[in-house]
């Protein structure tokens, strides 16, 4: 297939990954002409750590965790994509091998760009280096508000923000919110940095104080501006507890 077959056939594929779906005409073309779909099945390793990357690999469809492993091979998951995000952008704009590994744990069907391809387009169109731009300040982002979160958030306060965040992302404004997890609740928990009893335990205890209710991996958020709330009053509390530990 040549670069034109593949532009036409790609083209809508690209417009579907949020980043990339109002870019111009002509780089979008570009691009969707250095790409190729991929298919990958629950289970497979997608990126290795230490690994080259081949292109900046785009999420249609099912669900990637982002995890990397310590030296005694304990797993921490870092994130867990669902379509619409990329990743791999710094590995292949520093040219460095990948420091984390990717793993399909659904059926996957991602669109992989180039590293060369996107390279070309970057030196070529301003919009594409704003678009890579973008996506580097929300990686970073997202990481800030990790490192907040694990060195400044109680178990619970993590699980609450979590669930606001994910109440957030529907596309009505309504108070109330039904998330289901995107995933197993130990890969939740892992990513939030607790144990994946912490997790169901502190769960229900949300449940017992009326701001959700659970339904297997579905959870019914009464009141997202409650939710949220309660999250800031246990962290004041535990502010108070420390200045009060610190008087004594």
């Amino acid at each position: 297939m040549n670069d034109i077959d593949r532009a036409f056939n790609f083209l809508p594929y690209l417009r579907e990954v949020t980043p990339f779906a109002a870019l111009g005409d002509e780089p979008a073309r570009f691009i969707a002409g250095g790409s190729q779909i991929r298919a990958a099945p629950r289970g497979q390793i997608l990126c290795e750590k230490g690994s080259r990357s081949t292109g900046l690999q785009c999420l249609l469809e099912g669900r990637i965790k982002l995890a990397a492993l310590s030296a005694l091979g304990t797993e921490r998951v870092l994130d867990i994509l669902q379509p619409g995000r990329v990743f791999g952008l710094a590995a292949v704009l520093l040219d460095e091998p990948c420091p984390v590994f990717a793993e399909s744990i659904s059926d996957c069907r991602l669109l992989v760009i180039g590293r060369e391809r996107i390279h070309t387009a970057i030196a070529e169109w301003p919009e594409v280096s704003a678009i890579m731009l973008r996506l580097l300040a929300g990686d970073v982002h997202r990481l800030v508000h990790d490192l907040e979160a694990c060195c400044l958030m109680s178990a619970r306060q993590r699980l609450a923000d979590f669930l606001v965040k994910q109440g957030r992302c529907r596309a009505d404004a309504s108070d109330r919110a039904v998330v289901v997890l995107p995933a197993a609740k130990a890969l939740i928990a892992s990513s939030l940095n607790i144990s994946a009893e912490t997790f169901s335990r502190e769960l229900r205890e949300l449940a017992r104080r009326g701001l959700v209710e659970i339904e297997r991996r579905t959870i019914l958020i009464r009141s997202l501006d409650r939710l949220a709330a309660y999250s800031l009053e246990e962290l004041g509390t535990q502010g108070a507890e420390a200045v009060a530990a610190q008087a004594s």
